[in-house]
């Protein structure tokens, strides 16, 4: 069904909570004030409950147990795990305008994002951190954590993927190179952050030409592996950050010439297809045996979607001055394919559609999404992993 509010970009107030009291945790008598008579598992689950700046800044702080338990490998990942992944949503030439969009209890939230550095374009992320380019500095890339508002540079001239190798807890950065001199030759260079003070070569020289070119578009992120692929393109090319291994994945037979949206899902590549206008089919690479699986299609209409679609299309603050023909182009997933976010391109409305439930939301965008590129990446804001220190800490 189709919920009748109208959803705006409003935004919530995510910002710091009550400051802690700091205090001594020395042994004693026990009381019910004393912070060391927690038993340890009330107290992880406590502190899991807390937002990343507030642990970062303050609860690190409160004692040497405190800390001991926050500085470790198993609560990074059960924050983490705990975290709403969402997407951010950055126009290119308004970046003060970028908004994070997630699901909590199954209701949409749109919130102003936490990152304040706005001459930073957003590139990609991985578990709650950035990769971003700062334009007015002949795009210097970093890695940026807007949990903390830290920041720390990369080697320049390359910055495109990121992704995390959970076996050698490492995070590595990836991009494509070509010489200007030289088309043909063509390939693919990876950074692992925090070790590498350059930018290595991988091997490339198993894959033809035609197959290299797409290297040179976005790649998106799933667990341990990004991925490169063009709308029209016959093949993915995945890398297994691990193991630093390239191969080619042909899609599923006779969708090689079709127009494909290419998403992620955090876990894993999905790609969509039309089958009519609102409505698509659904493939799911395996990232072990890769292997494409066929998932339930989506299909909007008998929700009714189509006449409150074309009510709000009306409205003539929503559309562009000049008529364009508008799209409705799927853009990302939220929670782990909970839900699929759509923007009905080139207009300022956006659909996010419930797969559980088939509930159908609207919200608009703040910015002119004809004016500007807008960027629908992948996030959770939940990593409070200082970046200066990222290959200790993960090391824990």
């Amino acid at each position: 069904m189709i919920r009748g509010r109208k959803l705006k970009c409003r935004y919530t107030n995510h910002g710091r909570s009550r400051p802690y009291n700091h205090r001594i945790c020395k042994g004693g008598k026990s009381s019910s004030t004393n912070i060391e008579s927690l038993p340890d598992e009330l107290l992880f689950d406590i502190l899991l409950n807390l937002p990343p700046r507030d642990i970062y800044e303050s609860a690190v702080f409160v004692c040497k147990k405190w800390r001991s338990v926050i500085r470790t490998r198993k609560f990074t990942c059960e924050h983490l795990r705990h975290s709403p992944p969402g997407l951010v949503i950055q126009s290119v030439n308004k970046r003060e305008q970028t908004s994070f969009l997630t699901t909590r209890r199954g209701r949409i939230e749109i919130s102003k994002f936490a990152h304040n550095d706005y001459k930073c374009l957003l590139w990609t992320s991985c578990n709650g951190l950035l990769l971003e380019c700062d334009k007015e500095n002949d795009y210097a890339p970093y890695i940026a954590n807007p949990s903390t508002s830290q920041r720390s540079p990369l080697p320049p001239k390359y910055y495109s993927g990121m992704a995390y190798a959970a076996a050698s807890t490492t995070y590595k950065v990836v991009n494509w190179y070509h010489e200007y001199d030289n088309p043909e030759d063509r390939g693919c260079v990876i950074l692992t952050v925090g070790v590498d003070k350059s930018w290595r070569f991988l091997h490339t020289q198993h894959l033809s030409l035609a197959t290299k070119i797409i290297f040179n578009i976005r790649p998106l992120t799933t667990e341990g592996f990004v991925h490169w692929a063009t709308t029209t393109s016959a093949h993915v090319l995945s890398l297994n950050v691990e193991t630093e291994v390239i191969k080619e994945i042909l899609v599923p037979k006779g969708y090689g010439e079709k127009l494909k949206y290419f998403l992620s899902t955090g876990t894993s590549l999905t790609f969509l297809t039309n089958i009519k206008e609102f409505s698509w089919e659904v493939w799911e690479l395996s990232q072990e045996t890769g292997e494409w699986t066929k998932m339930p299609s989506i299909n909007l209409e008998p929700q009714n979607f189509r006449s409150e679609y074309s009510k709000r299309i009306r409205n003539r603050s929503l559309v562009p001055p000049w008529g364009s023909n508008v799209t409705v182009k799927p853009v990302g997933w939220l929670s782990c394919k909970e839900a699929l976010v759509l923007h009905a391109f080139p207009t300022r409305l956006c659909i996010v559609y419930n797969v559980r439930t088939c509930g159908i939301d609207f919200f608009e965008l703040d910015h002119d999404s004809i004016s500007t590129r807008l960027l629908f990446i992948e996030t959770a804001l939940s990593d409070f992993v200082n970046v200066d220190e990222l290959i200790i800490f993960l090391a824990i």
